[in-house]
């Protein structure tokens, strides 16, 4: 199963809450309509900031999950998407923010079951790895060096890796090399892990090794899970 993307912001002059309406009420139903969709969330960006990242260029990101790469490339001429979703981002979107991943999913713990109407607070970060790094030692550090480090007693309900495909490289360099998501209970739940001293010093001495912090970016959404 693949897992894309779709980094998006609001178009200019439109407010977070017409942006937020107009995705959900208006989009979501089209998006619903293309058969190849297996699964699909809307990630709607919270106010609440994740502190060390209060600058975030996104608004959310949009989750669609499909079988194959050769699925995913067929979306983008699928007559359903282009007569429907596509024609309505420009209705709501900055279409030259617009950024599309192509990403497997590696759920490393879930200590719930996550359902269609489950209501948790999930934290995204948008990762690129270090220079000099390649994308196998990226990949295998965050896996086998990183994740482990992630504590289970800390409030996290769920820990997701998204890693961009290896393959899709030879089509250029995305704009992040993989997405971590951590759901948790409330905003609270997520601020006394983030701000917690242990937790400081894990990132504090680990992220070095494997991002180039300075192009990562995280912020809080709400989920809405369209098709689950």
């Amino acid at each position: 199963m693949i897992k894309g993307i779709a980094l998006v912001a609001r178009k200019p002059g439109m407010s977070e809450a017409d942006f937020h309406r107009h995705w959900r009420e208006v989009h979501g139903p089209l998006g619903l309509r293309i058969a190849a969709l297996r699964r699909y969330v809307q990630s709607h960006r919270k106010a609440l900031p994740v502190p060390g990242f209060e600058q975030v260029p996104y608004d959310g990101l949009a989750e669609i999950w499909l079988d194959d790469l050769a699925a995913m490339d067929a979306f983008h001429t699928d007559p359903t998407y282009l007569e429907g979703a596509r024609a309505d981002e420009p209705n709501f979107l900055d279409m030259d923010k617009l950024q599309f991943l192509a990403t497997t999913e590696r759920v490393m713990f879930e200590e719930i079951e996550v359902r269609q109407d489950t209501r948790l607070t999930k934290a995204v970060f948008l990762l690129r790895r270090k220079p000099g790094m390649s994308v196998a030692e990226f990949q295998d550090y965050w896996v086998k060096g990183h994740a482990p480090q992630i504590p289970r007693d800390m409030g996290v309900l769920r820990y997701v890796q998204c890693h961009q495909i290896p393959e899709t490289y030879a089509r250029g360099e995305p704009p992040y090399d993989g997405v971590a998501e951590l759901s948790f209970a409330d905003d609270d739940a997520f601020l006394a892990y983030w701000t917690s001293p242990r937790i400081i010093e894990i990132f504090s001495a680990d992220a070095p090794r494997f991002l180039d912090g300075a192009r990562c970016t995280a912020f809080l959404v709400d989920e809405y899970r369209a098709r689950w």
